[in-house]
């Protein structure tokens, strides 16, 4: 009987033992399999390196908020007033558009978290709604919008640079303006190429700066206060425009003013535990932009009549000149300070995009490599910054950027419905943060209206803006298409 037990006991550790190394090879063939798979991948794609979490949640802040805060505070506001049409109706706009901008950066950082690849728009856009309108994404933002902008930027920062020294802008100055400003991307291009440290520091310190400008507009507008000068608000909602177009026309400025509450999605990859730094880092900076903007309206208010703040080309170089002659010289720097500082952010995130666009396949593949010396997508950061120097040189910006600006917001309504359209293709998957459904939906309509109200507005501009997007389509199909990582 012992003998019988014995040999039962030795076959079932035999038949223990055999299972187990049948668990262990198949497991090792499997892992090889996955291996085997990932390096085919890797040679197809011919992507070398690979991103490191290296972005704090100090940095995620000073980058929405570096990028958000350039020039749009002190020039934008004349615009909303313009449009509104009264001081109160002004205010309620700029606290609308915050609360609007905010509203769109939670739903990214549901996107963000369930999905966490840079790239922001054409990665969601392509995980959601197909291949096709995720190129379509790349091939606008890469060729023209994310350089035009830059390029918009680094002017703004080399007209207020050297505004203190030149009494009249004349034809030599413009070269003069055009030259600083390509100086100015070759400069942060590189800085962003060597480090991304480096670029992460600089835009704290720039964030502050920026900060340090706004607090100075607001003490000065909070002396007034206190000093009893507020009539311009005694009546605020006197003269509100009735004419709901108008109004419409004022929340596209004051949005405008917000633009680069989405930057932090375009370096998920890089961001240190985003599932959580990436929700932290939008309700800090909106909510922080929201009351800078609106405390810093009614400063200006409080210095300056509506009608001067309409004649004003530079609101905030407005307020310097009526208070001191020392912050004359003075604030056209710290402008200048704010520009630099949102141009880094863009140039930044901007390599991150053309970085992504090439990892699906939508750009060349080199564009994807990071430097194993630098840690950095040293092509993809160079790329962008030569076409928006092209762009400096051929002129006419604003003509540019007004034609495509609401295809950003065809973009941005793409993104809102990608979401919606995750939540149906994936309703089981995890979602470290998510919204109320509720809120995509209102800001899939608000999409809707910035994109139908330019295109019934300027519908010539508008159409040629169409087009050069649409053109991508049989660029898509006779030399993307095959490339295009599924």
């Amino acid at each position: 009987m012992e003998s019988v037990a014995e040999n039962k006991m030795i076959k079932s550790s035999v038949q223990r033992d055999d299972l187990s190394a049948g668990i262990s090879f198949h497991e090792s063939k499997a892992r090889a399999a996955e291996k085997l798979i990932s390096s085919k991948r890797s040679s197809k794609e011919h992507v070398t390196g690979k991103l490191t979490r290296n972005v704090t949640l100090l940095q995620g802040v000073s980058l929405i908020v570096g990028v958000m805060i350039g020039s749009g505070i002190f020039v934008t506001p004349r615009y909303v007033l313009l449009h509104s049409g009264s001081v109160g109706m002004t205010l309620i706009v700029w606290i609308a558009s915050g609360v609007m901008a905010t509203l769109g950066a939670l739903c990214y950082c549901e996107l963000g978290t369930l999905i966490q690849r840079s790239g922001g728009e054409l990665t969601y856009i392509r995980e959601a709604l197909g291949l096709l309108p995720g190129f379509l994404v790349s091939w606008t933002m890469v060729l023209i919008l994310k350089p035009a902008s830059v390029a918009i930027i680094t002017l703004s920062f080399a007209s207020y640079a050297i505004q203190p020294f030149l009494s009249s802008i004349n034809n030599e100055a413009e070269v003069l303006i055009k030259c600083i400003a390509v100086i100015c991307i070759i400069l942060i291009t590189s800085v962003n190429c060597v480090s991304s440290h480096w670029a992460g520091q600089m835009q704290i310190v720039f964030m502050i700066m920026k900060l340090l400008a706004i607090g100075i507009i607001v003490f000065i507008g909070a002396s007034r206060i206190a000093e009893g000068k507020y009539e311009n608000f005694d009546s605020p909602f006197k003269g509100t425009n009735q004419n709901v177009g108008e109004i419409a026309h004022a929340f596209f400025s004051g949005l405008w003013a917000y633009d680069g509450w989405n930057q932090l999605n375009y370096v998920t990859e890089e961001l240190q535990n985003p599932h959580k730094n990436l929700p932290r880092a939008v309700m800090i900076a909106l909510p922080l932009v929201t009351l800078c903007y609106t405390l810093v309206n009614i400063a200006y208010l409080s210095v300056l009549t509506p009608a001067e703040v309409l004649s004003s080309s530079a609101v905030a170089v407005s307020v310097a000149e009526k208070v001191h002659p020392t912050l004359v010289a003075l604030m056209p720097l710290f402008v200048a300070c704010s520009c630099y500082g949102a141009a880094n952010g863009s140039i930044f995130t901007n390599g991150r995009v053309v970085c992504s666009a090439a990892k699906e396949g939508h750009m060349p593949r080199f564009l994807a490599n990071i430097s194993e010396r630098f840690n950095t997508p040293l092509h993809a950061i160079l790329f962008p910054s030569f076409i928006s120097i092209c762009l400096l040189m051929l002129g006419d910006l604003d003509s540019l950027l007004s034609c495509f600006s609401f295809v950003a917001w065809i973009f941005l309504g793409g993104t809102f419905l990608s979401l919606l359209v995750l939540r149906w293709k994936r309703p089981d998957e995890h979602r470290p943060y998510k919204v109320w459904i509720g809120i995509p939906i209102v800001m899939l309509v608000v999409s809707c209206y910035l994109v139908i109200a330019p295109l019934l507005a300027k519908p010539r501009s508008s159409a040629v803006a169409l087009t050069f997007v649409l053109s991508g389509v049989p660029v898509y199909f006779f030399l993307v298409k095959g490339n295009t990582v599924k």
